[in-house]
């Protein structure tokens, strides 16, 4: 009896050592935090640091930086260029988000049911939010990475984060190079901090 019980005990542990939040969980747990901290009046610089983070946490920003650049330059890129710009690029995004608060702030939100690939590697997660009366309508597109699911774009009103930053950054390589690029976004980084 006791062995049972210790077996069942260490299967238990396992199952839930291993246990994965669904995608709708991790949105719906960072937003209710995000909100919350919203409806402050005066943040602390550690409340504006959390925003920051709360906006960008959910993202996997090697991919959304991946995706956003052309797939020929993206994959002509050395390790160190593709690391300089992952992280200039999530510098960039993390300091804009939270210069746009207002478009994050809500009054009620429902997500509907997520919509998963065949092989459950890639999901796609819709939240109606509703702010004084309007609704506005997010998609996160996920994948599973690491044991976990994290964004790589955020497509609000039909409109593409990844598709968005992949237009102009393409502009831009028309006549520039990708040092001038990451220039460009280091500089918007910088301009956008608190």
């Amino acid at each position: 009896m006791k062995i049972k019980l210790f077996v069942s005990l260490i299967a238990f542990i396992c199952v839930a050592s291993f246990a994965v939040e669904a995608p709708v969980q991790i949105i719906a747990k960072n937003d209710k935090e995000l909100q919350t901290l919203l409806k402050k009046k005066n943040l602390t610089n550690k409340e504006k640091e959390r925003i920051k983070g709360l906006l960008s946490d959910v993202f996997d920003f090697k991919l959304l930086a991946e995706k956003s650049l052309p797939t020929a330059t993206w994959s002509a890129l050395d390790e160190k260029t593709k690391s300089t710009f992952v992280s200039e690029f999530q510098r960039m995004v993390r300091n804009s988000s939270a210069k746009k608060l207002e478009m994050y702030r809500t009054d009620s939100t429902r997500y509907d049911a997520v919509k998963m690939t065949k092989n459950n590697t890639e999901a796609r997660v819709t939240a109606h939010l509703w702010y004084k009366g309007k609704e506005s309508v997010l998609e996160y597109r996920m994948t599973f990475v690491d044991g976990s699911w994290m964004a790589w774009d955020l497509i609000i009103d039909d409109l593409s984060t990844a598709r968005n930053y992949k237009e102009q950054f393409g502009k831009i390589l028309e006549t520039k190079t990708i040092n001038d690029l990451i220039d460009i976004i280091r500089k918007k980084a910088d301009s956008s901090e608190e």
